[in-house]
């Protein structure tokens, strides 16, 4: 091996870096690629009273399997299935009646609104339900329901902000609406024609007074027949959302 002249400068600063970054095996490989001996890179670094610099640390990008275990979520990492009753089709004109918002493969978490104190002499102050059905909602990561882009998001929105209440984060949502639109060439998209055609369930026809009766007269068993109503359209949509999967491309932001 040729005797080689020890590196200057900008080079030598580099090598200095690179000798003591590496372990053994990568300090013999620096020897070689200066074609001198392991030795000789030894005595030049000795010689020249050459000191560690400072490498800055990157921080971590790597979590490890304990620590991810450990963590404390504020979402849990599932997708719901949502729906809601109100009393007319326009926020500033009804009225939230009911609202289920189910966990997949679980029952579904029920609100109506002769549950809250309002209910009694204030039916047209619904804050406390879209409160209660806000807080759950924004515990979950992807929200699914059929034409909630149209209807249910931007009517619970429209509440929110009536009621001062924080937006939702940022959260995921499905429309099964729109997958059916952009899917199947059927007569109707609309949730009882797609579960009878699909054969996923037998959607509920609730008559127009049993609104009109609970939501001017307060009446239990037209609430109760709404409730009903309700739970069952979203074990529907939890079916439609699962036969649909295949056709969602991406899942757009809420």
């Amino acid at each position: 091996m040729t005797t080689k002249k020890k590196p200057g400068g900008g080079e030598w600063d580099a090598f200095v870096q690179s000798w003591y970054e590496a372990d053994h095996e990568g300090k013999v490989r620096l020897a070689y690629d200066h074609d001198v001996s392991y030795e000789t890179c030894r005595h030049w670094m000795s010689d020249s009273g050459s000191t560690r610099k400072q490498v800055k640390a990157e921080p971590s990008m790597r979590v490890t399997v304990p620590e991810l275990l450990s963590m404390r979520p504020s979402v849990n990492l599932d997708f719901v299935c949502f729906d809601i009753e109100t009393s007319n089709l326009q926020a500033d004109f009804s009225v939230l009646l009911t609202a289920c918002i189910k966990p997949y493969g679980r029952d579904s978490i029920v609100f109506r609104a002769d549950n809250y104190p309002e209910w009694t002499n204030d039916r047209a102050n619904d804050y406390q339900i879209t409160k209660a059905i806000a807080e759950e909602l924004r515990r979950h990561a992807i929200v699914i329901g059929h034409y909630s882009s149209k209807f249910d998001i931007p009517f619970l929105r429209a509440k929110m902000t009536k009621h001062s209440l924080e937006p939702l984060p940022q959260m995921f949502g499905i429309d099964s609406w729109r997958i059916a639109k952009n899917n199947f060439q059927v007569q109707s998209r609309r949730l009882k024609n797609l579960a009878e055609f699909f054969d996923i369930g037998e959607k509920e026809t609730v008559e127009g007074p049993l609104w009109m009766d609970a939501a001017y007269n307060g009446d239990k068993e037209a609430m109760d027949k709404i409730v009903q109503h309700n739970i069952k359209d979203v074990e529907i949509l939890e079916r439609l959302a699962c036969i649909s999967f295949p056709y969602l491309r991406s899942i757009p932001r809420l």
